[in-house]
């Protein structure tokens, strides 16, 4: 006759739950081979042995050591041993039920006690050492929580659950209870018997649970790199000091430490050689590559037998292949498109999401069949939403991710290479210096990634570049320098006041009796490439006004000098009106040229966003407009001119195709010309002709800033490039200076060419 296993039993419940009771209970009522009664192995026990005081925590490995000890000799013998601790989280049960190799086969029981958090109080403050009354709670609650809550799928053979507090653990219904073991081991082994028969590589929960984690630890840091300061605050939040060694013993760290997942520090999900298999498999199944043959049919690898873990123990729901299948074919299409829905949202696309997720699946082999949607919210609900995996994102603060996750997740592979030729461009080209670190990050992860190796760089040319260079020359000791640039990107991301110097304003000699140098203090807002070179642009620190110039220079130009007394803008609302402002600018003048009259600039500003005092009242009231665009509303419309010129038909043409180059709402062109133009009439084209013979038939007016039409270069540069193909007609003073640059270009060849 063969032996039976031994069955070893561990206690779960909170403190004074009746745990120490049911073990003395217990102890008669069990024997081993030779007849002797079980063992009690207490933690409370052993800290009272090792420290003399069982309120004295001590050393956990002390305590585990000896603890591991013992069960090990005990089980050696063929002695039933009772566990008596909380085993209030999943790994701390999971410990003994699939993770450690004892030297005899063990059935493991579970005894959950389930007295209630009251009762659990009552007693727990009649104790010699009282417990917390916080830690009671938080270890009612762990171990009560819907999803990690104590079950047969951790590797018990058995669950029993029982109420001491209602009388359920007297040792005559205890006796009962051991006596149907036999029958509820038989009963549970024989109804998953189906299951068992074609277990995979993660059947076991602990080898399914490391594999989630592992997932889930990569997808929130991805790399677990921590070069840069926002993810290694992140990291060290976890585990400090920051772990060496190669990506599995890096992830074996951190998951030993991971409260979140763990509750408590656990090394139950940290076997760095089952982490160094578990990113293989990723890798072979497309969770980490981006190639075109990443979204094959998942393969969960053959079933490892392992000394491990107890006899008869349950198996969670994914131990199935086919669920298994599935489930994460489900999570590695969330993973790598996590903002995947219908077009519209609700109802108003007209497909639920989760049918959309199906049809976007039905191609891979063990994915979802079109009818079970029911079934794919099931899996959501309590496979994958449990331990935080979720594609419903809108409306859901808690499920959005920093970052791009594992492989692409926010953009596809083909995506990620465009940002890249996009991001080299702006450094080569554009001479943006500041972006070399952001550009060196995004080339090491995607070399890690496959994609900048060999001929896969090579094959790919962005399919946007930038043929213009920036003339912004790197000078040392000013913004252009990558030094410079980043102090100054620092203090716009910080709203600080800083000292600043424009190189070529010359310093009198009277500034410098003074002790004057130049520079002037202000608040940088943004840095722009506008034309060829790079420009700050920044509001100048007005004097009693909470409100200053806004004005742009050349980075290559401007020396920082440091922080003006380290002075913050303490109320975001006036950096956003700032913002506001300079949003407005830029696109009203449609250069960057801004007057220097902050009342003008106020001006311009719509009614609603006029700047505003601590008490509320607009600074500056925009003047009533004298002679609004039909129909447009226009703010400060007497700070306006209107340029207007006429254009032959070939530049007219060109400059109908630059419809943005100056606010539309500001632009009005000539109606066709009926026989002789080949357009259809658009919004713009308010305009009537001039006559059909003239040699400029076709009007533009334009509505610009009158700062614009007086002194801005960039406006001129755009107007006399066209020679003779406009005539400007108002304002006079452009039209005269039109003139005279024409009447000079005549004068330097009038006498013809030198030989």
């Amino acid at each position: 006759m063969t032996q039976p296993p031994l069955r070893c039993h561990l206690l779960i419940g909170p403190p004074g739950s009746g745990k120490t009771t049911l073990a003395r209970d217990l102890v008669p009522l069990l024997q081993g081979e030779s007849d002797e009664p079980a063992l009690v192995l207490s933690t409370d026990a052993i800290r009272t042995e090792l420290f003399g005081d069982a309120a004295l925590q001590g050393p956990w490995d002390e305590i585990r050591s000896l603890l591991l000890r013992r069960l090990d000799e005990a089980v050696a013998k063929g002695r039933p041993v009772i566990i008596d601790a909380t085993h209030a989280r999943r790994p701390w049960r999971l410990l003994y039920t699939q993770v450690l190799a004892l030297p005899a086969p063990v059935e493991w029981i579970g005894w959950w006690l389930t007295t209630p958090l009251p009762t659990c109080l009552e007693w727990a403050s009649r104790r010699e050492r009282p417990v917390p009354e916080a830690v009671i709670r938080e270890f009612h609650a762990a171990i009560n929580h819907r999803q990690f809550g104590p079950c047969r799928a951790e590797g018990l053979a058995a669950l029993v659950t029982l109420n001491p507090a209602a009388g359920e653990a007297e040792p005559a219904a205890l006796q009962t209870r051991l006596q149907k073991l036999d029958g509820q081991i038989r009963n549970a082994v024989n109804k998953q018997r189906s299951k068992c028969e074609n277990l995979h590589r993660y059947s076991r929960l602990v080898d399914l649970e490391r594999l989630l984690f592992l997932l889930r630890l990569l997808t929130s840091i991805n790399g677990l790199d921590n070069s840069d300061p926002a993810t290694a605050s992140a990291l060290a939040e976890i585990c400090n000091p920051a772990p060496e060694g190669d990506l599995a013993e890096r992830a074996a760290a951190y998951l030993a430490s991971w409260s979140e997942v763990h509750g408590g520090n656990s090394d139950v999900y940290a076997d760095v050689e089952a982490l160094r298999a578990d990113l293989a498999w990723l890798e072979a199944n497309g969770f980490t590559r981006l190639d075109w043959q990443s979204d094959g049919p998942i393969d969960p690898g053959p079933f490892i037998a392992s000394a491990a873990g107890g006899l008869h123990g349950g198996y969670p729901a994914l131990a199935d292949p086919a669920v298994f299948r599935r489930v994460f074919t489900l999570l590695r299409h969330i993973l790598k498109h996590p903002f995947d829905a219908p077009s519209g949202s609700g109802s108003a696309s007209g497909i639920p999401l989760y049918q959309h997720l199906i049809d976007r699946l039905s191609d891979i082999k063990g994915s979802y069949s079109a009818d079970q949607e029911a079934v794919l919210r099931n899996d959501l609900r309590h496979l994958l939403r449990p331990y935080g995996f979720s594609p419903e994102i809108k409306g859901r603060p808690d499920s959005l991710r920093q970052g791009y996750a594992i492989g692409t997740a926010l953009l596809s592979a083909d995506q990620l290479l465009e940002v890249h030729s996009l991001l080299k461009a702006s450094m080569e080209r554009l001479s943006d210096a500041s972006q070399k670190p952001l550009l060196l990050t995004l080339e090491d992860r995607l070399r890690r990634a496959g994609l900048l190796d060999g001929n896969a760089a090579r094959r790919h040319h962005g399919r946007r570049a930038l043929a213009h260079r920036s003339f912004t020359e790197e000078r040392s000791g000013t913004l252009a320098a990558r030094d410079q640039s980043e102090r100054i990107e620092r203090a716009i991301k910080e709203r600080r006041r800083v000292w600043l110097r424009h190189l070529p304003d010359v310093v009198s000699e009277e500034q410098k009796k003074q002790g004057m140098d130049g520079r002037f203090s202000a608040w940088p807002l943004q840095l722009l490439f506008h034309n060829i070179s790079w420009y700050l642009a920044f509001e100048t620190d007005a004097i009693g006004s909470p409100e200053g110039l806004i004005r742009t220079l050349r980075v290559d130009r401007l020396v920082l000098h440091g922080h003006d007394g380290n002075v913050i803008r303490n109320q975001e609302s006036q950096h956003e009106r700032a913002m506001a402002r300079l949003e407005r600018l830029l696109h009203v003048c449609g250069g960057l040229w801004f007057g220097s009259d902050i009342a003008a600039q106020l001006a311009v500003m719509p009614a609603e966003e006029a700047a505003a005092d601590a008490s509320g009242k607009a600074l500056v009231k925009p003047p009533a407009a004298s002679r609004p665009i039909p129909g447009r509303e226009v703010p400060g419309r007497d700070w306006y001119d209107t340029l207007r010129f006429s254009c032959t038909p070939q530049v007219f043409q060109l400059i109908r195709e630059e419809p943005n180059r100056f606010p539309p709402e500001h632009t009005s062109y000539s109606k066709p010309i009926p026989g002789h133009s080949s357009w259809s009439q658009g919004p713009l084209d308010s305009l009537a002709p001039n006559p059909a013979t003239d040699s400029h038939p076709y009007p533009v007016e334009l509505l610009l800033p009158r700062w614009t039409l007086e002194s801005d270069w960039d406006l001129r540069s755009w107007l006399f490039r066209w020679g003779a193909g406009v005539r400007i007609e108002q304002p006079r003073a452009l039209r005269e200076l039109q003139l005279q640059q024409a009447c000079g270009v005549v004068e330097l060849y009038g006498t013809g060419f030198p030989d």
